[in-house]
């Protein structure tokens, strides 16, 4: 697969030099969930959603599709992926799902929001934040993150896989979103 080049290098890169209000970040969350979308259309799980794979020239992209398999795949693997973004459940089963990569999605979501990278003031070895991710640890969400946004975080990254949002149903919620986003009437507002 050939990707053009994206010269706002990485998520992380492009924060570091692009103010991006909560409007944008939104249009930005909905172009990240459509590309989502349309790998689990595919039937793939992505396996290594995390900050370094999305990729911006004026609009992101996904990349890396080293590890991306078919849903069908049983096989139980070693843990791929940046340890914050790997979703709880393939610490236990070693099984990627879509549901894995909503999970990676929530905390991308929060760390995009709140351009502050997940665990970032925690002192950790990987094998001690696994367990603690396993048990329940997730990233501080900002008191700026509007309560709408903070809830869809918070079910994205829910330890029951059976709790999340399906990828359809995150892209659905985000576009109501980014067309209401500057009415009145919206429940929350961007100004």
């Amino acid at each position: 697969m050939i990707l053009e080049y994206c010269e706002d290098g990485n998520l992380k890169d492009y924060l570091k030099v692009n103010y991006v209000d909560y409007g944008l970040k939104i249009d930005h969350l909905l172009q990240i969930s459509k590309g989502i979308l349309y790998i689990h259309n595919a039937e793939k799980v992505h396996r290594d959603l995390h900050p370094g794979n999305i990729l911006f020239n004026n609009t992101p992209y996904i990349g890396d599709f080293g590890m991306c398999k078919s849903v069908k795949n049983e096989n139980k693997e070693k843990i791929y992926g940046v340890l914050p973004y790997v979703a709880p459940e393939v610490f236990h089963d070693h099984k990627y799902t879509k549901a894995a990569d909503t999970y990676s999605f929530g905390i991308i979501m929060n760390e995009f929001l709140s351009e502050t990278a997940p665990y970032k003031n925690i002192l950790y070895d990987h094998k001690k934040l696994a367990m603690h991710i396993y048990e329940g640890l997730r990233p501080t969400i900002s008191e700026d993150t509007p309560e709408l946004l903070a809830d869809l975080i918070t079910k994205c990254w829910d330890g029951k896989v059976e709790n999340r949002p399906t990828t359809r149903e995150l892209y659905q919620i985000l576009n109501i979103w980014n067309r209401e986003k500057y009415k009145n009437t919206a429940k929350f507002i961007f100004k």
